[in-house]
C-alpha cells in the first residue's frame, strides 16, 4: 500500500471522530479468556464475564480498604453468584499544596498501562441557565489544576456541539483548560426549551421515568401522575434538546467502553424533561448502555438551593398564580428525576441542593479513589438476552455502604462488520486515533514557534525516534531497517492543515548505528502558519516487525502583530555559551536537539519575548521568572528578575533573552523548565502574562 493512501486512511479516520470512538464491551467471555494482571493485581475481563466496580464507603463517605473476597455478597436476579475474580484498585487524591505556585504540570500522554481513571464530563449546555455555566466552567478549572492525577483521561463534552480539537480524550491541561474556556450557553429563540420557562400552558408533567417518584430513588412525590403527556402536546424543539442530550450521554459511554481504567461520567445539568419530551424509553436506554460499558455517572444540578419560590425571572401572564407555581414545582422535580436515575442505575449519586457546586465532585473523587473490583460468570442457562439485576452486600459490616451498578443485559454483542482494510492500516489507524499513546517504539514530539524576518510564525517540530528498541538487520557489514513516519497537524476545528507520510530507509555503517542506539533519530518539519491553536499526531511504525510508537503534542501560536504579550518557544543547547553572538542561533541548528543532558551539567535556554511595552524611552519593566518541575512539584523557583536583553534585539517588540541553567544534583529523571514573563507597565492582566514551558531529561 502506498504511503500518502496510509496516511489519508488514517487522517480520515481521526476526522471523522469528534470523539474517540469505539462500540462498548461485550458482556460474556469464555472462561478462558479471564485474565489476571499479577503485576497490577487487577482484573482484564476480555468479554462476557460480568464485571461488578463496588464502592464501599463508610458513615462518613470515606472509602473502606481491607476487605476480601469472602466478606462480599453478590446476587444476580436474587440468585447468590460465586465471585471468582476480586481485585482492590487505588487511584490516590492528589495532596494539595499550601503554596497554590506549587500546583502541578502532569504528563500530557500517558499508555494504557498507566491509566488510572476516566473522567467523561458531560456539561448540559442545552438545559442550563447561563450563570450556571460559568460555575461548571470555575468547577472544571479547578478540577484540572487541583483534582486531577497523573493516569487520568479527561474529556470535557458540551451538549450543544462542538466538535475539534478539544472535544477528546486527553491528559494535557492545556487542552482541558480551553475545553473548560469554550464552554458557552446555549442561545435559543423558544421559551419552552431549557434553560425552560416554566409557563409553557402544558398540564403538569406528573409521570417520571419509572413509576411514582418515591420508587427506589426516594424522591418526593407531588401528587398523582397522568398517563402520558396530552397529545400534540410535545415541544418540538424541548423534544430534540432532549434526544440530543441523551445522544451525546450515548456517544461518551462508548467512547468510554474500550478504555481501561475506573470510568467515571459526570453528567452537569439542571435536568431533562423526559416525560414531556417522551424520552422514557431513551433515557432507559443510556442507562442500561452505561451499565455494560461499565460507567457509573454521577449527576450535579449546578442550580444549588432552590427554594421553589416565585421570583423576578418568572412570568406567569395570565395564568393563576397558583396553578403557575404549580407548574414550577412539577417542572422541577420531573427534572430532577433523569438526573436521579440516570446516577443511581448506574452506581452513582446525585447532587443536588448545594450552592458549592465543587463539594459533589470532591464527594465523588474521593469516593472512587478506591473500589474493588468483583467479577462472576453467569449461568449459561441464564444468558437469556434480559436485563438482570444485581446487588452486593457485605456480610458483617451493617455500619459500611456498598454502591455498585443496578444490573447488566445478559446478551452478546454482535460486533459491527470490519472494512475489508489491511490489518496493518487498521492497527495503525486505531493506534494513531487511541488517546493513550504506544511506546513499542519511544517517541518524542515537540513543537517549536518563533518568527521570521517579516515577523510571521514559524513552527518547527521535531520528532525524536528511540532506535533503542528497533530490529535492525546486519547485511554485508551495514545495519539495516526501514519506518514508515506518518502524521497530520489539526487546527481548533478539527480540520487537517499539514499532513506528511514517508518512509525512513537506513543502511547505516557500524559507527553510525553505535550512534544512533546512543542517540536516537531526529527527524524536522517546518512551515509558516497562522496563529491559532493545533494538534500533531505522528505514527512510527517498524516495516519488519510490526511494532509502533505514536505520539502528539498541542501547540498555540501566539499572534506576534497584536497587542498582547507573547513567548516564543524556549530553546535549549548545551552547546552555547551565554553571549550575544551565540543567543542570535535561537531556534536554529542543534538548538532543537538538545534535549537530554548529563548529570551535573550545564545549558542554555533561548527564548523571544514578543510585544513588550516600552515608556516614553522605549524602556521596559518586565519580570522572568524560571521554575523547574518534576512530576508536577516544583523543585526549583528563581527570584523574578529582569530578562537580559541580547544583541539583536529591537526593544520592546522584540527582545531576545534567556540564561545559564546549571543541573547540579539533580538526579537522572524527567524535568519541566517553565518561563513566566510579566510586563508590569500593563494593565490588563490577560495581556501582561505570558508563559512557556519545555520538557528535559537528566540522565
Amino acid at each position: 500500500m502506498k504511503v500518502k493512501r496510509c496516511v489519508a486512511v488514517l487522517l480520515a479516520a481521526v476526522l471523522l471522530a469528534s470523539v474517540p470512538g469505539g462500540s462498548a464491551p461485550a458482556q460474556a467471555t469464555k472462561p478462558q479468556d479471564i485474565v489476571k494482571d499479577q503485576s497490577k493485581d487487577a482484573i482484564k475481563i476480555t468479554a462476557d464475564l460480568v464485571q461488578i466496580d463496588a464502592v464501599v464507603t463508610d458513615k462518613n463517605n470515606k472509602p473502606v480498604s481491607g476487605l476480601k473476597r469472602e466478606d462480599f455478597e453478590l446476587f444476580d436476579n436474587n440468585k447468590s453468584q460465586l465471585i471468582t475474580h476480586f481485585a482492590y484498585e487505588v487511584s490516590e487524591a492528589k495532596t494539595v499544596a499550601e503554596d497554590t505556585e506549587q500546583l502541578k504540570s502532569l504528563p500530557r500522554v500517558i499508555t494504557a498501562a498507566q491509566v488510572k481513571r476516566v473522567i467523561g464530563f458531560v456539561v448540559d449546555t442545552l438545559h442550563m441557565k447561563p450563570e450556571n455555566v460559568y460555575r461548571t466552567r470555575q468547577m472544571l478549572d479547578d478540577f484540572i489544576d487541583n483534582k486531577m492525577n497523573p493516569g487520568d483521561l479527561v474529556l470535557i463534552l458540551p451538549t450543544a456541539g462542538g466538535a475539534g480539537l478539544f472535544q477528546q480524550f486527553t491528559s494535557d491541561q492545556r487542552l482541558l483548560h480551553r475545553a473548560a474556556g469554550k464552554l458557552r450557553p446555549f442561545e435559543f429563540s423558544n421559551d419552552t426549551t431549557p434553560h425552560r420557562s416554566l409557563n409553557t400552558g402544558l398540564p403538569s408533567a406528573q409521570t417520571g421515568m419509572m413509576g411514582p417518584r418515591m420508587g427506589s430513588r426516594g424522591m418526593a412525590a407531588s401528587g398523582p401522575r397522568a398517563a402520558s403527556p396530552p397529545l400534540n402536546k410535545v415541544d418540538p424543539l424541548e423534544e430534540y434538546d432532549a434526544r440530543a442530550t441523551l445522544s451525546t450521554l450515548n456517544n461518551l459511554i462508548k467512547s468510554m467502553g474500550k478504555l481501561p481504567g475506573r470510568k467515571l461520567g459526570v453528567f452537569v445539568s439542571e435536568g431533562v424533561r423526559i416525560f414531556q419530551t417522551e424520552t422514557s424509553s431513551d433515557l432507559i436506554e443510556t442507562t442500561t448502555l452505561a451499565q455494560r460499558a461499565n460507567v457509573v455517572f454521577y449527576s450535579i444540578d449546578p442550580r444549588g438551593l432552590d427554594s421553589l419560590s416565585l421570583n423576578a425571572s418568572d412570568d406567569p401572564g395570565d395564568q393563576d398564580i397558583n396553578d403557575f407555581m404549580s407548574s414550577k414545582r412539577d417542572d422541577f422535580f420531573e427534572s430532577q428525576d433523569s438526573l436521579n436515575a440516570l446516577a443511581v442505575d448506574t452506581g452513582g449519586k446525585f447532587f443536588r441542593n448545594n450552592n458549592d457546586i465543587k463539594a459533589g465532585l470532591n464527594d465523588m473523587l474521593e469516593e472512587n479513589s478506591a473500589y474493588y473490583v468483583l467479577g462472576f460468570q453467569p449461568e449459561a442457562s441464564k444468558w437469556d438476552g434480559k436485563y438482570h439485576k444485581v446487588k452486593v452486600a457485605l456480610r458483617g459490616h451493617p455500619e459500611l455502604k456498598v454502591s455498585t451498578r443496578k444490573g447488566y443485559l445478559a446478551r452478546t454483542e454482535k460486533p459491527k462488520e470490519k472494512p475489508d482494510m489491511d490489518p496493518r492500516v487498521a492497527e495503525n489507524i486505531e493506534a494513531i486515533n487511541s488517546p493513550m499513546v504506544r511506546r513499542d517504539i519511544d517517541l518524542q514530539l515537540t513543537p517549536f514557534v518563533r518568527d521570521n524576518e517579516k515577523r510571521e510564525p514559524i513552527l518547527t517540530t521535531l520528532l525524536h525516534i528511540d532506535a533503542s528498541r528497533l530490529h535492525f538487520n546486519q547485511v554485508d557489514g551495514k545495519y539495516q531497517d526501514k519506518l514508515l513516519l506518518s502524521g497530520f497537524m489539526l487546527d481548533s476545528s478539527g480540520k487537517a492543515v499539514d499532513t506528511f507520510a514517508n518512509d525512513l530507509t537506513m543502511n547505516l555503517l557500524p559507527k553510525t548505528y553505535e550512534s544512533a542506539m546512543k542517540q536516537g533519530f531526529l527527524q524536522t518539519r517546518e512551515l509558516t502558519i497562522k496563529p491559532g491553536v493545533y494538534q500533531f499526531r505522528v505514527l512510527v511504525r517498524e516495516e519488519g516487525s510490526g511494532l509502533i510508537g505514536t505520539a502528539n503534542n498541542f501547540v498555540e501560536v501566539p499572534d506576534l502583530k497584536s497587542d498582547h504579550l507573547a513567548l516564543s518557544s524556549i530553546f535549549t543547547d548545551s552547546g552555547v555559551a551565554a553571549n550575544s553572538k551565540d543567543a542570535q542561533s535561537a531556534g536554529q541548528g542543534n538548538t532543537l536537539s538538545q534535549r537530554r543532558y548529563p548529570r551535573g551539567s550545564q545549558f542554555q535556554y533561548l527564548l523571544v519575548i514578543y510585544n513588550a511595552t516600552g515608556d516614553h524611552d522605549n524602556k521596559t519593566q518586565l519580570e522572568m521568572r524560571t521554575r523547574i518541575l518534576k512530576g508536577g512539584r516544583v523543585i526549583f523557583d528563581s527570584k523574578p528578575r529582569s530578562p537580559q536583553v541580547f544583541e539583536g534585539s529591537t526593544s520592546p517588540s522584540r527582545i531576545m533573552t534567556g540564561g545559564l541553567l546549571t543541573l547540579g544534583p539533580l538526579a537522572p529523571d524527567d524535568y519541566t523548565l517553565e518561563i513566566t514573563v510579566v510586563d508590569k507597565l500593563r494593565k490588563k492582566e490577560s495581556r501582561r502574562v505570558a508563559r512557556q514551558e519545555i520538557d528535559f531529561s537528566v540522565e
